[in-house]
């Protein structure tokens, strides 16, 4: 009994790698090659998908496919063009990139502690109730606190958010090893 399972293990095992090995040894699919670049469908469908996404009212028709590959050639054509003028090794070109690259990176970096920022905030029954107090001293004809409950909850939460984050950034630049020249200001 042992030995058919062990063979079944052995049969199974070996049907699972060849599978692999078909599907890694098999060619990208190409849609397009333009000079020297091959472009594959599966990059065409994911860069379309992608587009898709950013744009929700896109409808997706034969057509809409055959102009969005001839968008993608124009594309390629000219970072061709600028290669073969050596645009990519230019210096501006280079700072441009790595700007873009910082502010992504930042980006990213600040869209994650927000969220973890947003998991750990709450708002309490008390302060709610102790802002619309302080919003009823200001204005008597307040609307009542269960029409404004929500607002004053979104608004403080925001608020405790947006301080969190400040004093995080704070912390990090405290924590920096920061020296300043000020006789080059």
């Amino acid at each position: 009994m042992r030995k058919t399972w062990f063979c079944l293990f052995l049969l199974l095992l070996l049907v699972g790698f060849s599978g692999c090995k078909r599907e890694n040894g098999e060619k990208p699919e190409v849609l397009a090659r333009i000079n020297d670049y091959n472009l594959t469908l599966d990059e065409f469908q994911k860069q379309l998908a992608s587009d898709m996404e950013m744009d929700k009212e896109f409808k997706l028709t034969r057509d809409a496919k055959k102009a969005f590959l001839d968008e993608l050639i124009k594309k390629e054509i000219l970072i061709q063009e600028a290669r073969k003028l050596k645009l990519d090794t230019k210096e501006e070109f280079r700072r441009a990139i790595e700007r873009y690259w910082e502010s992504t990176l930042i980006r990213d970096l600040l869209s994650l502690k927000a969220k973890d920022i947003a998991e750990k905030t709450y708002v309490s029954e008390e302060e709610i109730n102790n802002r619309y107090r302080a919003m009823q001293a200001v204005n008597e004809n307040l609307p009542s606190l269960k029409d404004v409950r929500e607002k004053i909850k979104k608004k403080l939460k925001e608020e405790k958010k947006t301080a969190l984050l400040a004093e995080w950034i704070n912390n990090l630049k405290k924590k920096a090893d920061i020296k300043i020249n000020d006789s080059l200001l």
